[in-house]
């Protein structure tokens, strides 16, 4: 009820509003404080309202205000207020700044992982690129050396179509007396009958030519006799 009267009585004669405050506290101090205590303050508070110039008469009833041990421990809980408050705000601000580092270390993570698939799935590719060519490379160097192999038995199966010289590898009579010979170039020559022919003898030179109707010949130049020979299948 005393602060009520107080605070009408201000309003009524036009005191500022530090000056307001300050009778404000002395009547919730009411009985608890000196009539010495009391008696300073009111002096306090004319020589304040005594200023002519309102920004020193503010800062006058300011200073007022604040020795007053109400307002001091308001003043200190405002300060405790702000000062939870700014630790609030640098505690999120902080683990604001752990989540974003959290988040670019796991979009780094994913990237480098996406990259090293990439990689790998080259690296095998790659590793399969080579199989493929290499098993081309053997299919392709197999058909070559058939195609030689059958170049080769198809040139052991022709027989020349002119006098050609050639070396006996190896001879040899069937039970018949009738003789075989192979070449070095693999072809097997028969002899086909025993009536005319010559006498094989080893270190000779031979040649094989042909004669009519598809016959061949195999003599030497040290003799004019020549035997009838085939190719032999």
């Amino acid at each position: 009820m005393k602060q009520v009267r107080s605070n009408l009585l201000l309003k009524h004669l036009g005191l500022p509003k530090q000056l307001a405050l300050v009778c404000a506290a002395i009547a919730i101090m009411g009985p608890s404080a000196s009539a010495n205590e009391n008696s300073e303050l009111a002096e306090e508070m004319r020589a304040c309202a005594a200023i002519s110039n309102a920004m020193e008469r503010l800062v006058c009833f300011d200073d007022l205000t604040a020795e007053l041990p109400e307002f001091a421990v308001a003043e200190e809980a405002r300060e405790a207020g702000q000062t939870r408050g700014s630790e609030r705000a640098a505690d999120a601000a902080s683990a604001g700044q752990a989540r974003a580092q959290q988040a670019r270390g796991e979009a780094l993570s994913s990237r480098e992982r996406a990259a090293q698939e990439r990689i790998a799935a080259a690296e095998r590719r790659a590793e399969e690129a080579e199989e493929r060519l290499a098993r081309q490379q053997s299919a392709q160097q197999r058909a070559e050396a058939e195609a030689e192999r059958r170049r080769e038995e198809a040139a052991r199966n022709q027989p020349p179509s002119s006098k050609t010289y050639v070396s006996v590898a190896e001879a040899w009579q069937n039970p018949r007396g009738l003789w075989r010979f192979r070449l070095e170039n693999g072809q097997v020559w028969e002899q086909t009958s025993s009536e005319s022919g010559i006498r094989y003898r080893e270190n000779q030179r031979y040649y094989i030519e042909p004669g009519a109707f598809g016959s061949f010949f195999l003599g030497t130049d040290a003799n004019n006799r020549r035997m009838r020979v085939r190719l032999a299948d």
